[in-house]
C-alpha cells in the first residue's frame, strides 16, 4: 500500500537496492549484538571482580576486631570507617542469630532484609567454607554481593590468613577443613555491597552501546545507499534498454559503461543475445516476403497451365467437333501442360524434401561419382543435343562414357546422393542446351585439387544479364532470354533453386559467371575431408 509520497515498501523489499541494504542490516545487527554482547560481559565481570575485592578487604579491615566483639561482649563501634561507602558488616552467633548489623556511615536495624534472608535460608557454614562471594537480589535497587566469613579463635589466625587470602587462590582441602571444624566457631561476619553503581554502569552502557550502534547502522545505509547508485546505474540502463527493445525497436544496443567486470560481461551476452535476435527476426521477415513471393509465384507457374488445358476443353466441349487434326492438337497441347503441371509438383517435392531433411539431419549413403549416373543420364541427352557437342575436359562425352576406367576424374567421390547428383547434372545441362545454339558447345569441366572438388558446366550460349545474376537461383525466377521460349524451353523455373538447394545442403558452393553473349559457366565446389 503506498503512502502519501508514493513510496512502495514491497517492491522496494524486491529491488536489488532493498535486498542488499537487507542483508546489510541483518549483518550489522548480529555483528553489533555479538560485539554488545561481549563488552557487556567483559564490563560485567571486571565490575564484580573490583566488588568482591572491595569485600575481601573490608573483611582484612574488619578482622582483628570481630573476635572481640563476639567473644567478650564488646560493644560495637557506631560507624565503621574501615568500611567502604554504602558497604555493611552483619554478625550472627554459631546459631545463626543476627547480632548486630553496621554500615559503614552507621549502625542499621537489627533486621536483615526479607530478600537477603530468604537467600541466606541460614547456610552460612555452608558458604563460609566456600570461601567465595555470592550476590542476592534481582532488582538493581536490591542486588548485593555477600562475603560470609566465620569468626574463630585467634591461635589458628596464621592459617586461616593463608587459607583465605585471594591472592594465593589457595582452596582449603579436606585436612585443612576438618582442622577449621574441630575449631570452636564464635560467629559469622556476613560482608555486604551493594551493586547499585555497577548496575547503573550496566545500564548506562548498554543504551550508549544501543544509540550508537543505531546512529552508525542510520549513516551507514545512507553511505551505503548513495554507494549503491552508482554501480548500479548500468543496470538500470540495461531494464530501461531492454523495455524499449520489448516495444519495437530490435536495433537498440547496450552501450559501453565502465562498470564491474560481471555486470560488463551481462552487457557483452545481452548485446550479442539482441544481434541473434535481430538476425532472427530479419531472417524470418525475409523468410515471410520470399513465402509470399512463392506462393504468388507458384500460384501464376500453376495457373497458366491450368488456364490452357480448361480453356481447350470448353472449346472442345463448346464446339463438339471431332476433327481429327482438331483434336490432335488440343490433345498435344494439354498433354504438354499436364507434363509441365507434373514437372512444376515434382520440382516442388524436391524442394520441400530438401528442406525437411535439412532439419531432420537425415542419414544415408552420400556418396558418388560421375561414372555413376552417366550412363543413366547421357540417353536423356542425346535427342536433346541434336547439332550441340558436349564434352568432358575437352574430350567427346560420349566417347570417355564408353570406355569404363579411361580417366580418373570419372571416379572422384563426391557428398551427393546418386540420384541427387543426377538431378544436379540434369538440370544445369539441360538449362545450358536450352540457352546454347544448335551449333553450340557445352563442357563439363571436373578439376581434382588437393583441398577441393569442383565440376563445371560451361556453355557459349546467350549468357546472362548482369541484373538477373544475383536472382539466378531464386525459385520461379526467369530472367529476360528465359522467357522468350523456345518449342522446348518449357521450364518451370525450378530447376537452379533445386540444384542450389542440394549444393548447399550437401556442404558445398555453386557459382555462376556469365557474359551477355560469351556464355555461362556454372561451377560447383565441394570442400575434400
Amino acid at each position: 500500500m503506498k503512502n502519501k509520497v508514493g513510496f512502495n515498501f514491497n517492491n522496494w523489499r524486491k529491488s536489488l537496492v532493498g535486498q542488499l541494504l537487507l542483508r546489510f542490516w541483518v549483518c550489522h545487527i548480529l555483528f553489533f549484538s555479538i560485539i554488545g554482547f561481549v563488552q557487556y560481559n567483559s564490563l560485567k565481570t571486571s565490575l564484580f571482580q573490583s566488588a568482591e575485592q572491595n569485600l575481601y578487604s573490608d573483611y582484612h579491615a574488619i578482622r582483628n576486631s570481630m573476635l572481640s566483639w563476639l567473644a567478650n561482649s564488646d560493644f560495637p563501634p557506631g560507624r565503621f570507617a574501615e568500611l567502604r561507602p554504602g558497604n555493611f558488616v552483619a554478625f550472627y552467633t554459631n546459631d545463626y542469630k543476627l547480632r548486630f548489623m553496621v554500615r559503614s556511615y552507621g549502625r542499621m536495624d537489627i533486621l536483615m532484609p526479607t530478600f537477603m534472608e530468604e537467600n541466606l535460608k541460614f547456610d552460612l557454614y555452608e558458604k563460609a567454607l566456600s570461601n567465595q562471594t555470592f550476590l542476592v537480589g534481582k532488582a538493581k535497587e536490591d542486588k548485593y554481593m555477600l562475603l560470609v566469613k566465620p569468626v574463630l579463635a585467634t591461635k589458628v589466625s596464621s592459617f586461616i590468613d593463608q587459607l583465605e587470602n585471594p591472592a594465593l587462590t589457595i582452596q582449603p582441602d579436606s585436612a585443612s577443613l576438618d582442622l577449621i571444624t574441630e575449631l570452636p566457631i564464635l560467629g559469622y561476619a556476613l560482608i555486604g555491597e551493594p551493586l547499585i553503581e555497577e548496575s547503573l554502569i550496566l545500564e548506562r552502557n548498554i543504551q550508549g552501546y544501543i544509540f550508537n550502534a543505531l546512529l552508525i547502522l542510520v549513516l551507514s545505509t545512507l553511505l551505503t545507499a548513495l554507494a549503491l547508485q552508482k554501480p548500479l546505474e548500468p543496470l538500470l540502463n540495461i531494464s530501461s534498454t531492454a523495455r524499449k527493445i520489448a516495444g519495437g525497436q530490435y536495433n537498440l544496443r547496450l552501450p559501453y559503461m565502465k562498470t564491474s567486470s560481471e555486470i560488463g560481461q551481462l552487457r557483452e551476452a545481452l548485446n550479442h543475445m539482441l544481434e541473434q535476435l535481430e538476425n532472427a527476426l530479419n531472417t524470418e521477415k525475409t523468410a515471410k516476403g520470399r513465402m509470399s513471393q512463392f506462393i504468388a509465384d507458384a500460384s501464376h507457374e500453376l495457373r497458366t497451365p491450368l488456364t490452357s488445358i480448361r480453356g481447350f476443353l470448353e472449346i472442345l466441349q463448346r464446339t463438339g467437333t471431332m476433327d481429327k487434326e482438331t483434336l490432335d492438337s488440343a490433345h498435344r497441347t494439354m498433354l504438354i501442360e499436364t507434363e509441365r503441371l507434373i514437372r512444376l509438383t515434382e520440382g516442388l517435392l524436391t524442394l520441400n524434401r530438401i528442406s525437411r531433411e535439412e532439419h531432420d539431419q537425415a542419414t544415408g549413403i552420400k556418396e558418388s561419382t560421375l561414372q555413376d549416373i552417366l550412363p543413366e543420364l547421357l540417353p536423356l541427352f542425346l535427342p536433346l543435343l541434336e547439332d550441340r557437342v558436349l564434352k568432358l575436359n575437352d574430350q567427346n562425352i560420349f566417347q570417355i562414357a564408353n570406355i569404363p576406367g579411361s580417366t580418373s576424374d570419372l571416379d572422384q567421390i563426391i557428398p551427393l546422393r546418386p540420384d541427387e547428383f543426377k538431378q544436379i547434372l540434369y538440370n544445369l545441362l539441360n538449362n545450358a542446351i536450352q540457352h546454347t545454339e544448335l551449333d553450340g558447345m557445352i563442357e563439363i569441366i571436373i578439376s581434382n585439387e588437393k583441398s577441393k572438388f569442383s565440376l563445371a558446366v560451361k556453355d557459349n550460349g546467350q549468357g546472362i544479364p548482369p541484373e538477373d545474376l544475383p536472382h539466378i537461383f531464386e525459385r520461379f525466377f526467369r530472367g529476360d532470354r528465359s522467357r522468350a521460349r523456345t518449342k522446348k524451353g518449357q521450364g518451370s523455373g525450378l530447376g537452379l533453386a533445386i540444384v542450389s538447394e542440394l549444393v548447399r545442403v550437401r556442404g558445398g558452393e555453386i557459382k555462376v559467371e556469365s557474359l551477355p553473349g560469351k556464355g555461362t559457366t556454372f561451377t560447383i565446389i565441394f570442400p575434400k575431408t
